[in-house]
């Protein structure tokens, strides 16, 4: 039994000489591109920011895991008419999101001291929406496409979502970057309504749509 356990500390000891891959805390801050896959609300990609903290963890020289904390404020650029209904016009909105993901990084090129190390990640997220999507214009006149939805209507998008996350990862001693795509699979525009309700003031549709994916790149620096 003592032999035994000599051997399990001793193969312990081997494993964490060998295996270089960073484990720790690190900080991190990048900019993010986010994208509404929508009919029901036109919109284009915009650029915003993420910051954050993530946790790595594993024994290995080839991959580790990760979890992260990320706060990204996401951008986009939705087309309105106003009052006039001559012109399509294009207003900035902002929605503040807690990203909480995990995810797998497995090292085609193995970390080392003073030596560069690459390779792909994928992963899980969750995403809480800390408030509503909002514009420092005046939107009072504001209407948009296609269902002429006003600022009001989208006070009420999804607080929740979630989605699956897939990039590349590398670093160099203390540092990190990663490109990461996050696909959302729910419903962001859940609980958003156009105007038609009936003379019971009931909802008769339709209901809208709409994925948020976003596109980031992040530095992080190694603290603990």
């Amino acid at each position: 039994m003592i032999q035994k356990l000599h051997l399990f500390i001793l193969l312990f000891i081997t494993l964490s000489m060998h295996a270089q891959v960073p484990r720790g805390f690190s900080l991190g801050a990048g900019i993010n591109q986010s994208m509404l896959d929508s009919k029901d609300l036109l919109t284009d990609p915009n650029v915003s920011y993420s910051a954050g903290i993530i946790f790595n963890f594993g024994y290995h020289e080839s991959f580790n895991y990760e979890s992260s904390f990320i706060v990204t404020n996401s951008a986009l650029k939705l087309d309105y008419v106003d009052n006039q209904a001559l012109t399509v016009h294009q207003a900035k909105y902002n929605i503040q999101n807690i990203d909480m993901g995990f995810q797998f990084n497995y090292y085609i090129i193995k970390p080392d001291e003073d030596k560069i190390y690459f390779g792909p990640l994928a992963g899980v997220y969750v995403s809480y929406n800390m408030g509503q999507l909002s514009t420092r214009d005046d939107a009072n006149e504001q209407y948009y496409l296609p269902y002429r939805l006003t600022e009001n209507s989208l006070t009420n998008i999804n607080k929740i979502n979630y989605g699956v996350s897939a990039g590349l990862v590398g670093g160099y001693n203390k540092f990190r970057l990663a490109l990461k795509y996050n696909m959302g699979l729910s419903n962001f525009l859940d609980g958003v309504e156009t105007d038609n309700y009936s003379e019971t003031n009931t909802y008769t549709g339709p209901t809208l749509k709409g994925k948020l994916h976003t596109v980031s790149l992040i530095l992080y620096y190694k603290v603990f």
